[in-house]
């Protein structure tokens, strides 16, 4: 569990992860949102859990915080939000806390975006999000890259792959990922706060 201090915490990591013309924000999970979604929201959650309901309302709640608009996002096809015309944006969350980015400047075509636990994963799933090239990267760490670099490839109409469909290279708190069938290079920075791993993906125009 974090509280407000990690939370914010979490939000000037991911405000130093940004480029200019990104906004980015954390929020904590919190059934109450549920009061605020709209009744095309609530109908895409109508049947789960609680616990993916409150995830589901305080992601929208951040979106609308960060867009400043009081907008319905409903559920598209691949299960992104559906954000408004001219907007680009990513959303991600792990139990306790919701992040992220939006971006209303045409520069920009994609964003993904993710937070992940930073622990220990085992050597089986360690083995499932390594290639065999990556071996010297932590295994959750690698995991969080991985999904952002998928959000931004999914997000332009990327088809479905896997964690070694991607080939990671880091370099300090810079990372590029090439989704090698396509010959598709995303690159992006991370970062940890409040004991997670924090990577935001942007793409700009050629």
């Amino acid at each position: 569990m974090i509280d407000e201090v990690g939370r914010r915490e979490i939000d000037r990591a991911l405000a130093s992860l940004a480029l200019p013309g990104v906004v980015t924000g954390a929020r904590l999970i919190d059934g109450r949102d549920l009061a605020r979604l709209f009744p095309v929201e609530a109908a895409s959650v109508g049947r789960a859990v609680d616990r993916r309901r409150h995830e589901f309302a305080t992601g929208r709640a951040l979106l609308r915080e960060l867009l400043r608009r009081d907008v319905a996002m409903p559920v598209r096809p691949d299960r992104a939000p559906q954000l408004p015309p001219g907007v680009v944006g990513s959303l991600a969350h792990d139990a306790d806390v919701a992040v992220a980015a939006l971006s209303i400047d045409a520069r920009f075509t994609a964003l993904g975006i993710d937070v992940e636990p930073a622990t220990s994963l085992s050597a089986e799933i360690a083995a499932v999000v390594l290639r065999a090239d990556e071996a010297g990267l932590d295994a959750h760490l690698a995991f969080t890259l991985k999904e952002a670099v998928y959000k931004a490839w999914s997000s332009g109409g990327g088809t479905l792959i896997d964690h070694h469909a991607v080939r990671l290279t880091v370099e300090g708190d810079r990372f590029s990922g090439e989704v090698l069938a396509a010959g598709a290079r995303f690159h992006g920075r991370y970062a940890g706060a409040a004991g997670r791993w924090l990577a935001l993906v942007v793409v700009s125009r050629s």
